[in-house]
Formats: structure tokens, C-alpha cells, sequence
């Protein structure tokens, strides 16, 4: 019965809104209908029969209005998340650095003569103690320590729960082995005289103590040296230790460990790929995988700056200035940082004998133009320094006395030694007649070994006449040894010419300074032959064997003001840092005074007769102190270095970085 009643009232409802003699309010309707079902609001059902209830102009209106009200939802939700969310780090993300040249030793014992196995070895491998953001001195795997009044013995304690990335506990022991493998000389470690003398043992597992003969002021920032695991190297003999596959394959301690590398067709290796430790002792790295990817070069197809243009890579270790342009490109940022680091022309006087005389050393160094330099290589973008001390270090001395360019005194000098000068015209006669002679005698030693014909009583010496094409060829050969801008060259008093070897390594920076430095010097008679060394073979290939008359390299000074592993003359021989191969008693006294005195004043007097002595005896020239530029995505997050000493530094914080993200509720 009541089913039949709303059908006849639907049915009036319908003929009164849309039948043309008669039109009842449709809010009336509505309302009716209303209080037969006993509803306000429709069924679900009901709802979607709405076009059969609205009218034209209200289906438009309602379905307006759903659009506001679902975007007014959302944004009332993005609003709530926005106020109550906040982005925080995530673990994963796969970060891929680029690097001009190569891992050698994946080994804090061998690592400080090759930058690329210093990156690999603070991510991998862990130390006593270790740099800040602000580059100040903390324990690391160290809880605290204690110094003597006598300053000669430390007492460390180590934190415990400590694994390596094989999970084996860390012990003391594996402290002391480090320290007692580094002074082994048959491990030939650069490190050993850091360590001369240090007595050091276990009092128990957590706590190692060093007793020390004399006060070492730095002692502290060489236990920033990583610690290697006891049980994995015990059983390699101490000679084989450089020769082992193990230092590629390394097991330390540190955020990151050793997962895999690639190797190219000629067992260069073109890729290093590390993994998060979930174990490490501090905070696990959010990244969950950092790779070394290597080149030969910054250019070129084939080159760094081009896999960071093509997004191949997310950072490049290190942007020379002049390329600057090459890698700046959206989502990239240049991050420029000071870097105590010079670059100097080092004398090799036990390789040349010209070098010798300080007078030619002293004429060298006039010849340089240091202003030009900095202008034309490194676009004004460094500072100009007249010693190895560098400004913000104990006996700095800005009132050095400067060698000042002047080409006209540097060849007053060498007019008053026994160099004197042959223009460039007889000089090319004389090696002409000296080649041509040379051919003539090989010719009468061919002649004379070849046995004579019978029935000849006598061999009629005749003048050898040289060929045309043997004349042009020597000709040929002059021209590309000599340089036509070249006016003249100096000659001793045995007929030898003043020639040099500059070596240096193969990045634009170095190779733009060494031609001017070789340009310059021709200005004074001197012939310089530049050779450009890749930088994955320069290690062992030039500083290994010492082979350059002289030297163009940067010195990494870091945060420690000492001195002596550049400039004592027991670092003269490879892997010591004494690249000048420099002598001299008095320096070598100043130098182990400094590390001795805990007396700053005295260290700073020390330090400033160090210097004085060093510009006297001209061992170097030293040029100027650049800046580091590195290149990172902005995918990367997480990077806040101000200041760094060493370019590894730039991984201080390496825990913090992050390429993901996820959203954490802040109610």
C-alpha cells in the first residue's frame, strides 16, 4: 500500500516540475518525499541516479562543487603533512664518483703517496683518532685517552663492540700490530719514522698504551692512521706486504666496505665499488653503495668532466679551474675549499749535477715569473707563497725574503759561472757537425768489422761523404729538438749544454705551469724538456725511482704544521716525501727539535729558522697555494665541509650524505 502511494506521488511530482499546466516548488517536492522515506540524505544507490533528479544547471552546479571539495581535501591533507612531516634521510641510493687515475695500495700503511688510496682508505678503514668538520682533533675508535705529565706516554681506551667488515671483534692487539708492522723496515711503509722509537702494547683488550723517547708534539694526528686487522695479515711475511692481493681486497673498519672492482683488457682498474657497513660502530652511512669509477684524463670522450656532462657519475674528486666551465651544468654544484696544499719546482740535485751550483738554482728561480703563473694557470684563483709554511701554521713569516722575477739578473748570474752562452745558430751548427761526426764513425766501425776482400794488400782510407738524405734527416732532427724561439743556450767548459727534465703529472693545471716554467727558462739559456706523467703510473714511475732533474708536484701539508716528512734527509729515498732529496744537518736537527718542543714559542722560532735556512739554499721554488674544487649532483644531500686539509677530507662527514628520503611525523 505505501509502495503504490509514492508511486502516485512520484508520478504528480514528475508531471507538476516538468508537465506545462502546472508547477509545484521542487523544494516542496524534495521535502515530501522527505518525510514519507524518514531520510535527509540519499542512499548510496540514490546517489548515483542523481542525473535523473537534477536539473540541468544543478548537475553542473554539483559537480563544481565536488571538484572543490576534493581538491579542498587535498590540500587540507598536503597542508597537515606539510606542518606535521618533516623530510628526513633514508638508507639507499648508489653514489658514483668520478677519478683522474688510479688505486696502487687500498692500505693505510702505503696509501700517503697515491690521493686516490687515501679516498679509499678513509672509507674503508678506521683510526684511533681522526678530524672534525672543523678539523680538529677527536678519538674514533678511541672512547678517550690520557698523556703523562711527561708527555711521553699515552694511554688510549677503545670502544667496545667493535667488528671488522667481516664481523671478527677489534682487539687492542690489532693496535698493536698495526703500529709494530709500520716499523718493521722490511715493510717499507712511509710511515715508519712517525712511529721510530714508540714503544707500544696491550694492557687489555680495550686499552693500548704508547710510550714515546722524547715529546712528540703531532704524535696525536698520526694515530689518524687506519688500523688493520690482525687476523687477516699475520700470515703475509712482512716483504710481501706491497705485493699482496690483499690491498685491494681490504677488510677494515671503517662506514664503508670493499664489495668488488673492474678491471679493463690491460688490468687497469676502471671501478671500485664499496657497500655500507651495517656494523660500524658510530652511525651506519645512509648511502648504500659508494663507487670509484676511473679515467685517464679529464677530456675527451672518453674523459671525467664528459661522465659527469653525460650524469654517468654524481661527483668528480677534484675540478681543475680551467674546466670549471666544462662541468658546470644544472643540478651540478661546485663546492670551492681552501686547501693547505703548494705547489713547487723541486730541484733534484742528486740527479743533476748543474743543480749543484746555487748560483744556477738561485738564477732558475729568478727566471720565474709566479704572477704570470697564477694568471694563466690557474686564473688568478690561488696565492702566491715564497716558502713551505704556509699562512695560519706556527713560524708563517709574510715578510719572507721574496725572489722577485728579473730575467736580466738571473742571466747576470749564470754570465759569472761557467755556463756561458752560444746563440741558437752555432749552437744548431755544432750539434749538426756533432751528429754528422757521430754518423761517420758508426760508418768507419761497420767499415772496419767487415772483413776484406782477398787479393786487397791495402785499404785506401778514404774522407767519408755524408748522403743528402742522411744530412736533411739529421737537419729534421734538430728541428724538433730545438725550440725556434730559443735565442741561445749555455755551454760549460766541457761543451755540455744546461739542460733540464721537468716532470710533472698529466692534469691542465701542471701541464700549463710546467711550460711556462720551460718557457721562462729558455729565456736564460737554459733547454728545459717537459714530460707529462698520467697520473694513475706517476707514483711509482716518478717518484718511486726519482727520475726528473726537476720536479713540478703539490705538497699536501694537512692540518699537522710538521715538516719533516718533506724536508728531513731520511725521507730522501721512496716512499719518503723528500722529493728534492735535500741535505742538511742544521735542518734536519730543526726539524726533529719541532716535533720534541711542546713549547709553541719555540716551535715557532724553530720553524721560522727552518725557513730562513730553506730560502738560502734554494732546494724548491715555491709558486703558489690553489684552491680545491669539487664537483657534486645535488642529488646528493648531506654535504657540509668549510674547510679541508687533504682533498680526502672532504669525506668527513660521509656518514650524513644522502640520495633518499622519507617522511617522519612531528606531532
Amino acid at each position: 500500500m505505501l509502495s503504490s502511494f509514492l508511486r502516485r506521488i512520484t508520478s504528480q511530482i514528475k508531471k507538476n516540475v516538468i508537465g506545462p499546466k502546472k508547477i509545484i516548488s521542487h523544494a516542496h517536492d524534495v521535502k515530501l518525499i522527505q518525510q514519507v522515506r524518514g531520510r535527509k540524505f540519499p542512499k548510496f544507490g540514490q546517489v548515483l541516479n542523481i542525473n535523473s533528479l537534477f536539473s540541468t544547471k544543478e548537475r553542473k552546479i554539483f559537480k563544481i562543487s565536488l571538484v572543490i571539495l576534493i581538491v579542498g581535501v587535498a590540500w587540507a591533507i598536503y597542508a597537515i603533512l606539510g606542518h606535521y612531516s618533516v623530510a628526513a634521510p633514508a638508507v639507499g641510493g648508489r653514489y658514483v664518483e668520478a677519478v683522474v687515475g688510479g688505486p696502487q695500495f687500498v692500505n693505510p700503511l702505503f696509501s700517503s703517496v697515491n690521493d686516490v688510496d687515501v679516498d679509499l682508505v678513509r672509507l674503508v678503514y678506521s683510526g684511533l683518532m681522526k678530524y672534525d668538520l672543523k678539523q680538529r682533533l677527536v678519538p674514533d675508535m678511541a672512547v678517550n685517552y690520557e698523556l703523562n705529565e711527561d708527555q711521553k706516554t699515552y694511554t688510549f681506551h677503545i670502544k667496545e663492540g667493535m667488528v671488522w667488515h667481516d664481523s671478527k671483534p677489534i682487539t687492542a692487539e690489532d693496535i698493536v700490530f698495526t703500529i709494530e708492522t709500520i716499523q718493521d723496515e722490511l715493510v717499507n711503509s712511509p710511515l715508519i719514522l712517525s712511529f721510530k722509537g714508540v714503544e707500544v702494547k696491550a694492557l687489555d683488550e680495550h686499552t693500548v698504551q704508547f710510550k714515546l723517547q722524547e715529546p712528540f708534539s703531532s704524535f696525536l694526528s698520526v694515530l689518524t692512521v687506519g688500523i688493520l686487522p690482525k687476523h687477516v695479515w699475520i700470515d703475509v711475511p712482512a716483504e710481501q706486504m706491497r705485493l699482496t692481493q690483499k690491498n685491494l681486497r681490504p677488510i677494515g673498519s671503517g662506514p664503508f666496505k670493499f664489495k668488488k672492482m673492474t678491471k679493463d683488457q690491460s688490468g687497469y682498474i676502471i671501478s671500485y665499488e664499496l657497500a655500507r657497513f651495517e656494523e660500524y660502530y658510530r652511525q651506519s652511512p645512509f648511502l648504500e653503495e659508494f663507487v670509484f669509477n676511473f679515467y685517464i684524463d679529464y677530456e675527451g670522450p672518453g674523459g671525467a668532466i664528459t661522465a659527469l656532462r653525460e650524469q654517468k657519475v654524481d661527483g668528480l674528486h677534484f675540478v681543475p679551474y680551467d674546466l670549471r666551465e666544462q662541468a658546470t651544468r644544472k643540478h651540478i654544484n661546485l663546492h670551492t675549499l681552501q686547501l693547505p696544499q703548494y705547489t713547487a719546482v723541486l730541484f733534484n740535485q742528486k740527479n743533476k749535477l748543474a743543480l749543484h751550483s746555487q748560483n744556477v738554482r738561485k738564477a732558475l728561480a729568478l727566471a720565474i715569473d709566479k704572477d704570470r703563473i697564477l694568471r694563466e694557470s690557474l686564473n688568478n684563483e690561488g696565492q702566491i707563497i715564497y716558502g713551505p709554511i704556509l699562512p695560519g701554521f706556527p713560524g708563517y713569516d709574510p715578510e719572507i725574503e721574496k725572489t722577485v722575477y728579473s730575467a736580466d739578473e738571473a742571466n747576470d748570474l749564470l754570465d759569472e759561472t761557467d755556463w756561458k752562452r752560444i746563440s741558437a745558430e752555432e749552437f744548431f751548427e755544432k750539434r749538426k757537425t756533432e751528429l754528422v761526426n757521430q754518423w761517420k764513425k758508426e760508418q768507419t766501425s761497420f767499415a772496419s768489422s767487415t772483413p776484406e776482400v782477398e787479393g786487397d794488400n791495402e785499404v785506401e782510407k778514404k774522407e767519408i761523404e755524408v748522403p743528402e738524405e742522411i744530412l736533411s734527416g739529421i737537419v729534421t732532427q734538430l728541428e724538433n729538438e730545438l725550440d725556434p724561439a730559443q735565442t741561445f743556450y749555455r755551454l760549460n767548459k766541457d761543451g755540455e749544454i744546461l739542460q733540464l727534465l721537468l716532470v710533472t703529472s698529466e692534469t691542465s693545471e701542471y701541464i700549463g705551469t710546467a711550460r711556462l716554467i720551460s718557457g721562462m727558462w729558455q729565456e736564460i739559456g737554459a733547454k728545459t724538456n717537459v714530460s707529462v706523467v698520467p697520473s694513475r703510473d706517476f707514483s711509482y714511475d716518478v717518484l718511486k725511482n726519482r727520475k726528473y732533474d726537476v720536479l713540478l708536484y703539490g705538497m699536501i701539508v694537512g692540518d699537522d704544521p710538521d715538516q719533516y716528512p718533506f724536508w728531513h734527509s731520511s725521507q730522501i729515498d721512496f716512499p719518503g716525501l723528500n722529493l728534492a732529496q735535500y741535505f742538511n744537518r742544521n735542518v734536519d736537527e730543526i726539524l726533529e727539535k719541532t716535533r720534541e718542543t711542546i713549547d709553541e714559542e719555540e716551535k715557532v722560532s724553530l720553524y721560522k729558522n727552518f725557513q730562513d735556512t730553506l730560502s738560502e739554499d734554494l732546494p724548491a721554488v715555491f709558486l703558489y697555494m690553489p684552491t680545491y674544487t669539487y664537483a657534486l649532483s645535488d642529488k646528493v644531500k648531506g654535504f657540509d665541509i668549510g674547510r679541508i686539509s687533504r682533498p680526502a677530507d672532504r669525506f668527513n662527514n660521509i656518514i650524513n650524505w644522502y640520495m633518499n628520503t622519507k617522511n617522519n611525523w612531528n606531532f
